[in-house]
């Protein structure tokens, strides 16, 4: 089966992937200009440069030997073509390097950020919804826990946040993003 090659950057990657897309720039061709993605983020940086694709468009080419070394996490990228003497930024973006699954062994826990903060805080409200103590003293140190509202405000957040990614999910797979459209007609 042959996967057909992305004409603009992904928004989304898995290391340990083949990694491949097309840019065309009829201003900046290929056989004179050289493009260029410099990616960086918490997680590290990388650096990817284009080829000729033969056909007037940059290929961009990465081996899946390359992209397991990258870290997971979102980077901001930015596209440069050069000459030799000149240089500009044509294009500029956010891409996610999701983890290699295949280069762990044992367990996972692939719960995003939000999703494990929201579970925690959950628990939390578990624990919580038998007592009633906001403070307690022990032998002269004072814990002050949250107020059941800080504790509904941190939650509510949170669940935002887990239903925005699912919803981002959801497209990304090609379904419905699950929210509503009002329209109105006049």
């Amino acid at each position: 089966m042959t996967t057909a090659i992305s004409t603009t950057e992904p928004t989304q990657v898995r290391a340990g992937d083949t990694v491949k897309w097309t840019r065309s720039l009829s201003d900046y061709p290929p056989t004179t200009w050289t493009l260029s993605y410099a990616l960086r983020g918490v997680p590290g940086e990388i650096d990817i440069t284009a080829s000729d694709n033969g056909d007037g468009t940059h290929l961009v080419s990465v081996t899946p030997a390359t992209s397991a070394a990258w870290e997971p996490g979102i980077y901001s990228w930015a596209a440069q073509v050069t000459d030799g003497t000149d240089v500009y930024t044509v294009d500029a973006g956010t891409i996610e390097v999701l983890e290699d699954l295949s280069a762990i062994s044992g367990s996972h826990d692939g719960r995003s950020h939000a999703k494990k903060v929201l579970d925690a805080i959950e628990a939390v409200i578990q624990k919580r919804a038998s007592r009633s103590d906001l403070s307690y003293t022990i032998a002269g140190r004072t814990l002050q826990n949250m107020t059941p509202k800080e504790i509904r405000d941190e939650w509510s957040f949170w669940k935002s946040r887990v239903v925005m990614e699912a919803r981002a999910e959801r497209i990304a797979n090609g379904e419905a993003g699950g929210g509503r459209i009002l329209a109105r007609f006049t």
